[in-house]
């Protein structure tokens, strides 16, 4: 192999090692190794930050938790104070690959991959979470909305990584829902997922957000069903009126997986089993 191997001890070496044009980083390797061996990618440095403890903390403050770029999906999943507040990024995670890659594969780099079918962006687009990019200037936030820009594409430039993700604690009353559908019930790429936070006043939806993958180039909220739901009591016409909406928020492309038409019909069977399992 013609890469070097570079085992990154401290944030500030990371940062100088990032100026080179050939440098990668590599943390779990689930994703990256996967495209090397395709010849999907090339590196000419390796940059392991697998044992920056920077990287690698989950902790809450000031009604956020921040979780380290380099934490893995079984951390994130054990972790308390994620159960307690968050419960739906656990519940997203669980659906992820196998127990194996979910011991190895971090939330950093299945961000940073920024495939379609992303299992963890569909929670924390529903979280509303932020990414933490930093470079040698210092930090700043971005919403993972705007972070992500199309498949393996994402808006990091030369000299930057992605450090952390901040998550907003949600109010407790919202009432999580998350789904994939694959060929599978284990290791299996989604083809399509459906995601949602919710929360009913007197009979009214109150708040709701609604987020899928695998059926635009990114993980993407589905605004025009959230505006149309909020207000409104849930009827069965209005559930069909919702599922309607769904043509204009997705562009799903037909692939080995699935077909375009396919996936329109999963997204808008999930939105209609989600609102009707939702108590009045």
């Amino acid at each position: 192999m013609d890469e070097h191997y570079i085992k990154i001890g401290s944030v500030e070496k990371l940062l100088q090692s990032l100026q080179d044009p050939g440098a990668v980083i590599l943390c779990g390797g689930t994703d990256l190794v996967v495209k090397m061996r395709q010849g999907l990618l090339s590196a000419k440095t390796l940059l392991d930050i697998s044992d920056l403890d920077q990287l690698r903390e989950i902790r809450q403050e000031r009604g956020c938790i921040e979780i380290g770029a380099a934490v893995t999906f079984s951390q994130i999943i054990e972790e308390a104070i994620i159960g307690e507040q968050i419960p739906i990024l656990a519940m997203g995670l669980r659906k992820l690959g196998s127990t194996q890659i979910r011991n190895r594969g971090t939330i950093g780099g299945n961000l940073v991959n920024a495939s379609p079918a992303a299992d963890s962006a569909i929670p924390l687009l529903l979280l509303d979470a932020e990414v933490i990019i930093a470079d040698p200037t210092g930090e700043r936030r971005v919403q993972l909305e705007d972070f992500l820009c199309g498949p393996g594409k994402t808006i990091l430039k030369q000299g930057e990584f992605l450090s952390g993700i901040r998550v907003p604690i949600p109010d407790p009353e919202f009432l999580p829902f998350f789904h994939k559908v694959g060929r599978r019930k284990a290791l299996t790429i989604a083809i399509a997922s459906l995601g949602a936070l919710l929360r009913m006043k007197d009979g009214v939806m109150d708040e709701i957000r609604v987020a899928a993958g695998s059926v635009a180039p990114v993980p993407l909220r589905l605004h025009r069903v959230e505006t149309m739901l909020v207000g409104r009591r849930l009827t069965p016409q209005l559930i069909k009126q919702a599922q309607k909406i769904v043509p204009q928020c997705i562009s799903p492309m037909t692939d080995l997986r699935a077909t375009a038409d396919y996936r329109y019909q999963v997204i808008s069977d999930l939105l209609a089993r989600l609102l009707l399992t939702v108590p009045n």
